[in-house]
C-alpha cells in the first residue's frame, strides 16, 4: 500500500506537457480493469446472472481483466510511462474486448454496461480532445452491437436506450474536456508565473531547470551557454539599482531577440544568464556565442555605455552526461574567464 501511494505522488503532474499525467493513467486503467473483472466474475454468484450469461467466456474474459489489471498497475507502480499515442491504441484496441464481454453477459441485458461509463470519465480525463472523440466513437458503436445480434433488443427498447446513452455518453465527454482544459489552462498559467522571472521576462531558475531536465531527456546532444556582465557591481555602485535593472532587463531583450527558437533563455541568477541550445554543438556555440556577444555590445544605455559580457560554455554529453555536472561545468569555466579578464586588466593597468 505504501509503494501504491508513492506512485500515485510520483504520477501526479507538476512540469512537463499538459496531457504528460506520468503513470497515473496507467495506474487508474489498470485499478478499472482489476475491479470490473474481479467483480463481473463475483456477480455470477448473484440470482438470475449466470442463466443469462456465457460462463466460458465470462470466465476467460473475468481472468484476462484481471491478469491486465494486474499487469497495468504493477508497470504503473514501477513508474513505466506509456506514450500518448501508445496509450490511445492500447485503449482503442482493449475497447473490441469490451463488445464481447457485453454479448458474453446478456447482451441488451448485460449488467457491465454502466462500466462504460467508466471508460468514458477515463478517456475524456486523459486524452487530448481529438483522440477522445475517436474513442468515446468507438464505445459508443460497442454499446450499439447487441442491436446486431440480441433479437430481444428492440423489443426491450435497447434503441432508445442506445441513443439516451450516445446524449448522456457526449454530455460527460464535452464536461470533462472543458473541466480539463480550465485546469490545463490554469496550470500553465501557473507554470509560467512560476518559472518566469519577474524583471526581465525571460526564465528565471525554477524555469531553467525544468527545460534543462527536459532538454537532457529529449536530446542527445546540446549546448549550455552561460554569461555575466563585466563589473556589474559597479554599475549598481555609481548608477544606482533602478539603471542596474535597466541594464538586465535590455540585456534580457538583446538576447531573446538572437537566440534560435527552441532554445531557452533564463536569468540564472543576479547578473548572469543562461541559454540551452538543443542540438548546438562546438561550431552552433560559437556561433551563437558571437550573435548574443554582438546583440548586448550593440546596446547602447544612457549613462553607462556599453556593457562588457563574460562567456563560457559546456557541451552534453562530450563535457558532462549529467545536466548538473554541466551546468558545473559551464560555471567553472565561467569563473575561470572572469579571473583570467581581471588578471590580463591588472596587468595592463600596471603597465
Amino acid at each position: 500500500m505504501r509503494s501504491l501511494r508513492a506512485a500515485i505522488r510520483r504520477s501526479l503532474p507538476s512540469e512537463g506537457e499538459p496531457y504528460e499525467d506520468g503513470p497515473l493513467p496507467d495506474l487508474i486503467s489498470g485499478a478499472m480493469w482489476l475491479a470490473t473483472g474481479v467483480v463481473g466474475l463475483a456477480v455470477q454468484a448473484l440470482p438470475g446472472v449466470a442463466e443469462n450469461s456465457e460462463l466460458p467466456w465470462v470466465w476467460v474474459l473475468g481472468g484476462f481483466a484481471i491478469a491486465w489489471g494486474i499487469t497495468s498497475v504493477l508497470l504503473g507502480m514501477r513508474g513505466k510511462v506509456m506514450p500518448m499515442g501508445q496509450r490511445a491504441v492500447v485503449t482503442g484496441a482493449m475497447i473490441p474486448v469490451v463488445a464481447v464481454a457485453l454479448w458474453a453477459t446478456g447482451g441488451a441485458t448485460s449488467y457491465l454496461q454502466p462500466v462504460l461509463l467508466f471508460t468514458v470519465l477515463f478517456v475524456a480525463w486523459f486524452f487530448p480532445p481529438r483522440p477522445t472523440a475517436v474513442l468515446i466513437g468507438l464505445l459508443l458503436l460497442t454499446h450499439a452491437t447487441p442491436l446486431l445480434y440480441d433479437s430481444d433488443a428492440l423489443a426491450i427498447g435497447y434503441a432508445a436506450q442506445t441513443v439516451i446513452f450516445a446524449v448522456t455518453v457526449t454530455g460527460l465527454t464535452l464536461s470533462m474536456l472543458m473541466l480539463k482544459q480550465l485546469l490545463v489552462r490554469a496550470e500553465m498559467r501557473q507554470r509560467e508565473i512560476a518559472e518566469r522571472d519577474a524583471l526581465t521576462g525571460i526564465a528565471n531558475r525554477r524555469g531553467f531547470d525544468h527545460a534543462l531536465r527536459r532538454t537532457h531527456e529529449r536530446e542527445a546532444s546540446y549546448a549550455l551557454i552561460m554569461f555575466d556582465f563585466d563589473d556589474f557591481k559597479r554599475i549598481n555602485d555609481e548608477h544606482g539599482h533602478p539603471v542596474g535593472d535597466a541594464v538586465l532587463v535590455a540585456v534580457a531583450h538583446a538576447a531573446r531577440e538572437v537566440v534560435r527558437d527552441g532554445d531557452c533563455l533564463a536569468r540564472f541568477g543576479g547578473d548572469e544568464f543562461a541559454l540551452i541550445a538543443p542540438g548546438a554543438g562546438e561550431r552552433g556555440v560559437v556561433r551563437l556565442v558571437r550573435i548574443l556577444g554582438e546583440a548586448v555590445h550593440a546596446m547602447q544605455l544612457p549613462g553607462v555605455g556599453t556593457v562588457g559580457v563574460t562567456f563560457a560554455w559546456a557541451l552534453a554529453p562530450a563535457d558532462a552526461a549529467d545536466p548538473n555536472d554541466l551546468v558545473r561545468v559551464a560555471d567553472q569555466r565561467l569563473l575561470a574567464r572572469k579571473r583570467e579578464r581581471r588578471r590580463s586588466e591588472a596587468e595592463a593597468a600596471s603597465i
